[in-house]
């Protein structure tokens, strides 16, 4: 009589977990974001992993984590692109001061 009552307990996992996408369009948003400070072009890669994944999972009915993804993938690439338009001035005043040097 023990063991049924034991067993009667526990209920069946539930079925209306997060969805996978959701997650993983999160997870790769927020490297998305990190590694676009370093390396622009891979953040950008992992933004646009991150949107696709995050699209997929709107499409699945997941839509609170993977907004957050979205937003995370969005802020990466945006990120990325600031990071390389300043490398790009960089070498460009560097490359100018050179030249100046080289010239006087």
């Amino acid at each position: 009589m023990e063991n049924e009552n034991f067993q009667n307990n526990f209920d069946a996992p539930s079925t209306n977990g997060t969805n996978g996408l959701a997650i993983g369009s999160l997870v790769v948003g927020i490297i998305s974001i990190v590694i676009s400070c370093c390396s622009p072009i891979i953040g950008i890669i992992c933004g646009i992993v991150g949107i696709v994944l995050a699209v997929c999972a709107n499409k699945k009915g997941a839509t609170g984590m993977a907004k957050a993804g979205m937003i995370c993938s969005i802020v990466g690439i945006v990120v990325a692109i600031v990071m390389w338009v300043l490398a790009v001035i960089g070498i460009g005043v560097l490359n100018n001061l050179d030249l100046q040097n080289s010239l006087q």
